[in-house]
């Protein structure tokens, strides 16, 4: 008895139609990719400079769209059926014409491995595009947390070795306490010793009259230099002092006291810099 004829139903034209479709993309996949192993033939025969005009004339083909069928081509030539019918590649044989193009993008190491663990051969454009930008985004978030991770140990090296330093520069200055001869602790005494090495820190200033009419820019730029110093000066003093107040809260306390002292006698002396001249000697 002969088989019943299947029942035309709208679903199953349909299914037809997207079948013919599906064959359509794929045999148009392989024919780009036989045209590209062509135009690059014909590109290495071609005298240099006569690419353009000879594919306008020959094929119709822009410059562009015969390097992307020679892309095509040199990406998925070697992977699609050869002559005999056999095929290198089931996954990349799966694919139709824009698929393929979506996925040039991929290094072929990762294009395999894309395709092998998404459902690419059944995605539409739109899809296979949207699942590109996900793997690109997963991939960026990826880089940057490693970047983040390798941020941070260098960080915790600069910290490590910071902590080195000050635990050495406190033994030592320890070791130098320890070896000092004592000294009467009369508070006016400390007192004036502090005011008088606060003073003795800061330079003199011996400058001569400057009859340059363009010397403002000079000291503005050195005014702003030396802002610009004080301020990561500053910051520096800060983070060694919060370093220092999880080793050592005594000295702590003592480095910032010195400190207080020296920024209070800038910040007066700042208030009506510079000092008014003095009138000169005139000899009778």
């Amino acid at each position: 008895m002969d088989n019943p004829v299947t029942k035309r139903t709208p679903l199953v034209i349909a299914a037809e139609i997207n079948m013919i479709t599906f064959q359509t993309k794929k045999i148009l996949l392989t024919s780009a990719i036989e045209i590209g192993c062509r135009l690059q033939e014909a590109k290495a025969l071609v005298k240099h400079g006569e690419w353009g005009k000879w594919l306008e004339e020959s094929v119709s083909y822009s410059q562009k769209t015969a390097e992307r069928l020679i892309k095509l081509y040199e990406e998925y030539g070697p992977n699609f059926p050869d002559g005999s019918g056999r095929s290198k590649s089931t996954l990349v044989s799966i694919l139709t014409y824009t698929q393929a193009l979506l996925l040039l993008g991929l290094p072929e190491e990762e294009r395999e491995e894309f395709i092998a663990q998404n459902d690419v051969s059944n995605m539409t454009k739109q899809e296979l595009q949207h699942a590109l930008k996900d793997r690109d985004q997963a991939k960026q978030e990826k880089d940057q947390a490693l970047q983040e991770k390798d941020q941070a140990f260098q960080e915790n090296q600069v910290l490590k070795k910071g902590l080195e330093t000050i635990n050495s520069t406190i033994s030592q200055l320890k070791k130098e306490q320890a070896n000092a001869p004592s000294r009467p602790t009369n508070p006016e005494n400390i007192k004036a010793e502090a005011s008088s090495a606060v003073r003795t820190a800061l330079p003199t200033h011996n400058l001569k009259t400057e009859r340059d009419l363009d010397a403002h820019i000079k000291y503005v730029e050195q005014c702003d230099a030396c802002c610009k110093t004080i301020a990561d000066t500053f910051f520096n003093l800060t983070t060694a002092l919060t370093n220092l107040a999880h080793i050592d809260s005594e000295l702590k306390e003592e480095k910032r006291k010195e400190a207080s002292r020296l920024i209070e006698y800038m910040t007066e002396t700042i208030k009506s810099w510079p000092p008014p001249r003095k009138p000169l000697r005139v000899n009778s």
